[in-house]
Parts: structure tokens; C-alpha cells; sequence
């Protein structure tokens, strides 16, 4: 997928009333811009274009997120627990990641759910927290014996395919504010145009981190 157009858009298939999310798929392409929600009217809309994630619902109606294995063909497969902090200030948002068997890769539980699983906090294998009212991504932390495998690539897909499932505004990026690990992170990533330069040594997510 390293050749592919630099131009990610988010196509809306279907809304659920009931759950108030969106069924969605995000393209590399050249026929719209960057983060635009862009209908497609007919097939040569998507002549080209590679498909880079897809956001829908399982049958039990939880969120299922969907990265293409060739955007992180290294990355372990890995389910997520949905983790919202509406009282912050501004209000922020966690996806954390495991790459455990206990649920189907992709597969996104809310926290109660998480309670009641035989698996705990410590054996997270990433995480990321964001703002969803602006799209600005805060931290991002992947364990140790898993850096370098691109499971931040993926996990920011991921989080990215969360947002547009909720139907929530703009498109991920980052601003100034980043540790010496992002920094080195976001050099390589394929939306350059997503990421303010650096201007903020943020601290790590992991706080035995030593960045």
C-alpha cells in the first residue's frame, strides 16, 4: 500500500437509527480530498482508490473496526475497549487495544463489558486518546515488546474509523503537541498535511515511560 494516493475520504454507506452510527468506508484516492465525506454516485467514483478501513456493526451490534492488513501488514490483530471521558475538559476519548483471542480482531467493547472479561488493564497492547469534538489526536502509546511492529499505524486507523463511525466532526490529526516518541512516530506517517509541526513536549500516556 506504500504506492497508494496520499488523499484518504470517508464514504457513508448506511446510517443506524438506533445506534446512531455509521456504517463507513475510508479510501486512498485521488478523485476527493483529504478527509472529505464524499458520496459516491457511481462506480468510477472508486476507480483507483484502495480501501484502506471499513467501520460497521457486528450482529451482537457492537462497533467493528476493520483496518486493511496491507495499511500495517506487521501489526498483530487486536479488538478494542471504547473508554469515553465526557467530564474532561475538553472532553476526551480512549481506545485500547488488545491483541489477545478473547474476542474477534476488530471487535470494539464499552468498559462494563471489558470489567466482566478475563483479561485486565496491564495486558493492553496499545492505546490512543483523542479530542472527538476537533479531531486532535492527544497521545498515543504501544507496550513495549509491540513498538516497532506498526501497531500505531494501525491503532490510529483504527481511531480514525471509530470517529467517522460515530459520525463525529473534521478527521483525526495532530497538533504541536506530541512526546519524543510521536514525533518520531508522525515523521513517517502517509497524511503529512494532518500534522503540525512540533512546537510541545507532551508527556508520555504510560507513566513509567521513559519516552
Amino acid at each position: 500500500m506504500s504506492d497508494a494516493p496520499a488523499n484518504a475520504w470517508y464514504h457513508r454507506e448506511r446510517y443506524d437509527d438506533a445506534r446512531r452510527t455509521w456504517q463507513v468506508t475510508c479510501y486512498l484516492g485521488d478523485r476527493f480530498p483529504d478527509g472529505e465525506v464524499a458520496p459516491v454516485s457511481g462506480p468510477e467514483d472508486l476507480d483507483g482508490a484502495v480501501r484502506l478501513w471499513h467501520a460497521t456493526t457486528d450482529e451482537a451490534g457492537r462497533p467493528q473496526l476493520l483496518v486493511e492488513a496491507a495499511a500495517a501488514p506487521q501489526a498483530p490483530d487486536v479488538w478494542f475497549v471504547a473508554i469515553p471521558h465526557p467530564r474532561t475538559d475538553p472532553p476526551c476519548f480512549d481506545l485500547v487495544a488488545f491483541a489477545t483471542e478473547d474476542l474477534p480482531p476488530g471487535t470494539v467493547v464499552d468498559n462494563p463489558t471489558f470489567t466482566a472479561m478475563p483479561v485486565r488493564s496491564r495486558d493492553q497492547a496499545a492505546a490512543i486518546r483523542w479530542f472527538p469534538d476537533t479531531g486532535v489526536v492527544d497521545q498515543v502509546f504501544v507496550s513495549k515488546p509491540l513498538r516497532r511492529t506498526q501497531l500505531a499505524t494501525k491503532l490510529v486507523y483504527a481511531a480514525s474509523a471509530y470517529h467517522q463511525h460515530q459520525g463525529w466532526p473534521g478527521r483525526l490529526h495532530s497538533d504541536g503537541r506530541r512526546t519524543h516518541l510521536g514525533e518520531r512516530f508522525v515523521a513517517g506517517l502517509r497524511h503529512p498535511s494532518r500534522v503540525a509541526p512540533w512546537t510541545e513536549t507532551a508527556p508520555p500516556m504510560d507513566p513509567d515511560e521513559d519516552d
